[in-house]
């Protein structure tokens, strides 16, 4: 006699409701639960005096992550696991910023897929009226949340990619649409006889404190649809998959006319693998698709795409993180 749970639509109803899952572990984040637990059981009730919450509700939301492993349960005390330890805002590989980044913007960009799917505008635009980056700007206090969450989303991503890389080769480096220079101070830090310039919008550049950085650290600010400064290499990392294929073939259409001649193209990104199975870049591809109307791309894809804008792919680099470094030269 078969089950419920051997129904053939069984697995797809349970795939639609991860979302369940994922909403409770942003509500443990945004809310700050995991500051008042431990690995050592707390009674619930203890947690949701600490944490100024409801403690049946709480409760259930703990139980119910907990068969997910998040948290261990104790009779009526919790735990936090090694899953849930990043979960906490002084965890030494602290996510809660990251969690906390994904706001109620995110959230309601992704009710409108459907509306994308027939218009075409990023489900961001459909629900918020204008470009994820351009909202962001009217509203400070989203801003800084974004900044925050992915300054400490970057930190792993721009030691791996700074350890990955030898640019030691080079006199000097452009970090294109570098932000707020993680990367940059990342290459400083392990190439002391390297220039860097960190190159981003007015907007960006201005406020930084060149102190904050190496002394082999420049700063200059400009459109990189128009203008770059010279440089022996040039690496945009996690820049291009915010654009669709026509608006990047313009960003590397300029890179390929303003660089001199023997420069080197470094592309860092998240790329997506060939297999047909699961993978964060493939997530990625989705959220990128929903706000902003960019995309990730397979390795094949990035060579079809800036190969015919007068470069030669050499190689491309794995990371310990998601990344991995993509390298071009000019065509003769």
């Amino acid at each position: 006699m078969s089950t419920q749970f051997e129904h053939p639509g069984m697995e797809l109803a349970i795939m639609s409701r991860w979302y369940v899952v994922s909403r409770a572990i942003h509500t443990i984040a945004r809310l700050g639960i995991a500051d008042h637990m431990s690995l050592s059981p707390i009674p619930c009730e203890q947690i949701a005096k600490n944490s100024e919450t409801v403690p049946t509700l709480l409760r259930r939301l703990l139980c119910f992550l907990s068969d997910y492993g998040v948290f261990e349960r104790h009779g009526d005390a919790f735990a936090l696991t090694p899953l849930s330890l990043p979960l906490q805002s002084d965890a030494p590989n602290s996510l809660r910023d990251v969690l906390c980044m994904v706001d109620e913007d995110w959230w309601q960009s992704f009710g409108c897929m459907d509306k994308m799917l027939k218009s075409g505008r990023p489900g961001y635009e459909e629900r918020h009226g204008a470009p994820f980056f351009e909202h962001l700007g009217k509203h400070p206090e989203k801003q800084a949340n974004f900044d925050r969450g992915m300054a400490k989303l970057s930190d792993y991503d721009d030691t791996a990619i700074a350890d990955s890389v030898d640019i030691s080769r080079f006199k000097t480096i452009a970090d294109i649409g570098g932000g707020r220079g993680g990367l940059t101070r990342a290459l400083a830090k392990k190439n002391h006889d390297v220039t860097i310039t960190l190159f981003d919008t007015p907007q960006v550049i201005n406020p930084l404190d060149p102190a904050q950085f190496p002394k082999n650290v420049q700063f200059l600010s400009g459109n990189f649809f128009e203008t770059l400064p010279q440089a022996d290499a040039y690496i945009y990392k996690g820049v291009l998959h915010d654009f669709n294929d026509a608006d990047m073939r313009k960003i590397l259409s300029n890179c390929a006319r303003q660089m001199p001649a023997s420069a080197t193209l470094l592309i860092a990104e998240q790329v997506m693998p060939d297999s047909s199975s699961p993978h964060p870049n493939k997530t990625m591809d989705m959220v990128m698709m929903v706000l902003l109307g960019g995309r990730q791309r397979t390795l094949s894809e990035w060579q079809s795409v800036v190969e015919p804008l007068g470069f030669v792919f050499i190689t491309a680099l794995p990371t310990p993180s998601l990344f991995r470094v993509m390298e071009f030269k000019r065509k003769p």
